[in-house]
């Protein structure tokens, strides 16, 4: 855990200059689109535009290993379970640009407590619960779609190896999609895959909503265990956002439907650009074995962010 914090601090040295800001240009009208045509274009750009904010604002994992850019997020939580009281968690996150020796190649790491149950937060790195640190290279780099092999060590002294492909374009109308399908091999626990697939429909320019769908399935895990949330996403502003959710999570073997429930979460940036405080009540029907009965538990979680680096 020292040098997680020792790697922070020399990143906040490193990366202290904020990335460049393109200047806005003017686009000329082409005479041969309609009208038609070019509204469809604005429709898009503000669709792109919220949900771009909103994979920046909370701190997406696959919109952060796409910039080429250096950043530590550390994220203290606070909680209080009706059934398990009081707890604190930490989650140390973060992506070292190597510029002087590729433009594609990274390093990365992870330190945690415990898993964090969020669609927003999934470190490439580690899996829950689990410290790691290695190296990344993006070995596909398009538009729409890219690849990335990563080799490194979890706590524990085990050995991770894998890679990650990402594919997103446009669906219906204004809506789109988001695919990602990471197979990784670690010592002592084998070979796990793990898919992603977000769907996001814009309401407004403010407003997005998001279906997030994930399944881990290794020689590990119980079967395929999945979680699937669908959040409403209003930014309030540029400095605060407010989220509505609802989400169920569950096993294949034993089959098991381990948590459905409702939530939702308010988050501010305060003080300073790059401090976070973000607010989540929810509540949760769950089992955690298939022989327990279903108990009703409501949640609060107090989470503290802070960014160092190019943002």
């Amino acid at each position: 855990m020292a040098a997680v914090w020792l790697l922070a601090i020399t990143t906040q040295a490193i990366s202290s200059q904020l990335a460049a800001q393109p200047e806005d240009t003017a686009s000329e009208a082409d005479p041969e689109r309609g009208w038609v045509d070019q509204s469809y274009d604005d429709v898009s750009a503000r669709a792109d535009e919220i949900a771009g904010w909103v994979d920046s604002f909370f701190g997406h994992p696959l919109d952060i290993e796409d910039k080429a850019r250096s950043q530590v997020r550390i994220r203290p939580q606070v909680e209080w379970d009706e059934q398990d009281g009081w707890d604190s968690k930490l989650r140390v996150t973060g992506r070292l640009h190597l510029p002087r020796t590729s433009d594609r190649l990274s390093v990365v790491f992870s330190s945690q407590d415990d898993d964090f149950d969020d669609e927003f937060y999934d470190p490439s790195i580690a899996t829950d619960g689990d410290s790691a640190a290695g190296v990344q290279y993006q070995v596909r780099r398009k538009k729409r779609s890219s690849a990335y092999l990563f080799a490194g060590g979890k706590s524990g002294f085990n050995v991770k190896l894998g890679g990650r492909y990402r594919f997103q374009d446009d669906f219906i109308g204004s809506s789109s999609f988001r695919f990602s399908e990471e197979v990784f091999w670690v010592g002592g626990d084998g070979f796990t895959s793990r898919t992603r697939f977000d769907l996001n429909q814009p309401l407004s320019e403010n407003t997005l909503l998001r279906w997030a769908n994930r399944v881990d399935y290794g020689e590990e895990t119980n079967g395929g265990e999945w979680n699937t949330r669908l959040a409403w996403i209003r930014r309030l502003d540029n400095r605060s956002a407010l989220r509505l959710f609802g989400f169920v999570r569950g096993e294949t073997d034993p089959e098991i439907l381990k948590a459905r429930g409702l939530g939702m979460g308010f988050r501010r940036r305060v003080l300073r650009d790059w401090f976070f405080v973000e607010v989540e009540p929810r509540y949760a029907w769950r089992k955690r074995r298939p022989d327990d009965e279903r108990e009703g538990v409501a949640q609060v979680k107090v989470r503290f962010e802070i960014i160092i680096g190019e943002r």
